[in-house]
């Protein structure tokens, strides 16, 4: 299946909420200074690795940036320059060039917020979506990559906007239909697409946007059929707003996204920055505009791109899992100050006798994901790691603090007993999850109590409040 193709919305969905935002965004503010050009040059350093720019072009008018590689600290202060300068980023890239991630960025006129994030783990990037949605932001632009260490990591560029909004995590095919469902049932579009490829597997991220009108991505196509494609999309009035390049196999492929239009969207080779500025200033004063960027890496010098993905990964990436469902003995909180509750015998309010409730900004963020971009729990755990709580209690089932002489009050942690508790963790286990059938009793020992004990059948709830993160204990 080459293509397919998303029809025009029939519902509307809920954004899920998430918990908030732990992540501090770099805000270009506006100023009046004035910058010239149109395009942005870079002093560059010679490079082993060979940097190389392609790009997909509008008609369009007014201005056009597209800034050189730099690294996150000069990328930022060149974003502060261009804001001043009446401009506004709205495509950022990156690579490893020579060992050292650089950033590059499209800029052009506007005026408002304009926000970047990145790199972000995935539960921040989550929880920034739910932050700034609500601030009157929408995310016009993301990326993704991966650290040394496997992990994913995000970039965002965010302005003012309004509608819903969703980011699908790591998906393969399943994504198309997801897509389908998306657009028809829920009056999405979708805007923007990263794929990465592992173990063989290509893997999409979708950004989608409420919006109208028709929408397609094609899957990966060679150079020619790619070419062939575009027509047949020019002739149903669709036009290229992105572009992904992958490799696979030693070959080239691409993926598109397409959008009502004009069709005189045109895509420029691969270039070093200098002949890429040089080509964009003469095909601007033709009448295009930069729509999308797009960075390919060639390592060690010229020649052929190698391919990103040639070894087999040590740890395989799975496929995302269905929306999970939670046991009734635990719950996972978005709303509210963080916080971890316990709540034993008549407070539980389920056959088990005990509920667990984690505010899942506390979550770490190593756990996978699910299709929704949902952190998937370990339903084995036996019990919890509590790190830097600023404070713990007791209460009876009528709200009042447990004055027994055995369940303790910690007002605070940073007290000299405590301290070295929550810096290794306050810990409690019990008869949930992967110890249920083994029945043991429960057990809070010191700082949540004076000794191990069971508290099993008393009516009362432990309280946490704002802890840093928790780890699940096996």
């Amino acid at each position: 299946m080459f293509g397919l193709s998303f029809d025009p919305p029939r519902a509307s969905r809920a954004h899920r909420p998430a918990g908030p935002v732990r992540t501090r965004p770099v805000r270009f503010s506006a100023g009046c200074a004035a910058l010239a050009g149109l395009l942005a040059t870079t002093a560059l350093p010679a490079l082993a690795d060979e940097l190389r720019y392609e790009a997909v072009w509008h008609s369009g008018s007014g201005t056009n940036i597209v800034t050189g590689p730099e690294p996150r600290a000069d990328f930022i202060a060149t974003g502060e320059a261009q804001t001043a300068a009446g401009r506004r980023l709205i495509d950022v890239e990156s690579a490893v060039v020579d060992g050292e991630r650089v950033y590059t960025g499209l800029w052009i006129g506007g005026s408002g917020t304009n926000l970047f994030f990145g790199p972000i783990s995935a539960i921040e990037m989550r929880e920034t979506i739910r932050e700034r949605t609500e601030q009157g932001l929408r995310m016009v632009d993301f990326e993704v990559f991966r650290t040394a260490n496997g992990g994913r990591r995000y970039l965002s560029v965010w302005r003012p906007g309004t509608g819903e909004q969703m980011l699908t995590g790591p998906m393969e095919d399943a994504f198309l239909a997801r897509g389908q469902r998306l657009v028809e049932d829920e009056g999405m579009r979708l805007i923007d697409v990263e794929v990465e490829r592992r173990q063989g597997v290509l893997l999409y991220h979708g950004l989608f946007r409420t919006g109208t009108g028709s929408n397609r991505i094609t899957t990966p196509l060679s150079r020619q059929e790619f070419r062939t494609r575009r027509e047949e999309m020019r002739a149903m009035g669709l036009e290229l707003v992105d572009l992904e390049r992958i490799r696979s196999n030693g070959q080239t492929r691409f993926i598109g996204v397409w959008a009502g239009g004009d069709g005189e969207g045109q895509i420029s080779l691969p270039r070093s920055f200098e002949d890429f500025v040089a080509f964009g200033e003469a095909h601007t004063a033709d009448g295009f505009r930069t729509n999308d960027i797009e960075l390919r890496v060639r390592r060690d010098g010229p020649g052929p791109d190698p391919d990103p993905d040639p070894f087999p990964d040590p740890d395989p990436v799975p496929d995302p899992d269905p929306p999970q469902e939670l046991p009734a003995w635990l719950s996972i909180s978005t709303q509210g100050n963080p916080t971890v509750e316990v709540r034993l015998g008549s407070q539980a309010d389920n056959p088990e006798g005990y509920h667990i409730t984690i505010h899942d900004s506390l979550l770490p963020d190593t756990l996978p994901l699910d299709s929704d971009f949902n952190p998937i729990i370990p339903l084995d755990f036996c019990g919890l790691r509590v790190f830097h709580p600023s404070s713990s209690f007791w209460e009876t089932s009528s709200g009042a603090l447990v004055e027994d002489g055995i369940h303790l009050h910690v007002p605070s942690y940073s007290d000299p007993e405590v301290e070295p508790f929550a810096f290794q963790g306050v810990r409690f286990e019990g008869p949930i999850g992967g110890c249920a059938e083994e029945d043991p009793p429960w057990d809070f020992p010191f700082p949540l109590a004076n000794t191990p004990n069971d508290p099993q059948g008393q009516s009362l709830r432990l309280i946490f409040i704002h802890p840093e993160v928790v780890e699940f204990l096996e």
